[in-house]
C-alpha cells in the first residue's frame, strides 16, 4: 500500500509538471500569434519605416530565436517591444527548465526595407 501512494504521488507529479511545460508552451505559442498579428500590417512608403526586432532566446548559443520585421507606420513601436520582452523572458525562463541542446540553431539576422510598399526582410550575409 504504502509503494502504491508513493507510485501515485510521483505519478501525479510527473503529470502537474507536463501540463504546466504545455501550459507555458501554449501561452508563448499564443504571444507569438497575438505578436504576428499585431505586426501584420507592413505597409510602408520609405524604408525608415521598416523595423527589425530580435524575439525570443536561442538556448545554445544565445541570441534571439527569430527577427521579426514590422512597419512603424502602423503600430506603435513601444507595444512590439513589450510583446517581443514578454516572448524573450518566457522563452529564458523555459530554456532554465529544459537541458540544453548539442545543436545550435542558426537564425540570421536580417534587415527591413520597403519595397514595393511592404516592409520585407533581407538577410544578411
Amino acid at each position: 500500500m504504502k509503494y502504491q501512494c508513493l507510485a501515485l504521488f510521483l505519478l501525479t507529479g510527473l503529470l502537474t509538471g507536463c501540463s504546466s511545460t504545455q501550459s507555458t508552451q501554449a501561452t508563448d505559442n499564443d504571444d507569438n500569434q497575438a505578436l504576428s498579428e499585431l505586426v501584420a500590417d507592413k505597409g510602408c512608403d520609405a524604408s525608415f519605416q521598416c523595423k527589425v526586432i530580435g524575439v525570443g532566446e536561442r538556448q545554445t548559443c544565445g541570441g534571439p530565436s527569430q527577427y521579426v520585421v514590422y512597419s512603424v507606420r502602423n503600430v506603435d513601436e513601444s507595444q512590439v517591444e513589450r510583446m517581443a520582452l514578454a516572448i524573450t523572458r518566457q522563452e529564458h525562463a523555459l530554456n532554465q527548465q529544459t537541458p540544453p541542446s548539442d545543436v545550435c540553431k542558426q537564425v540570421l539576422p536580417i534587415q527591413a526595407l520597403c519595397i514595393n510598399s511592404q516592409c520585407q526582410a533581407i538577410t544578411l550575409k
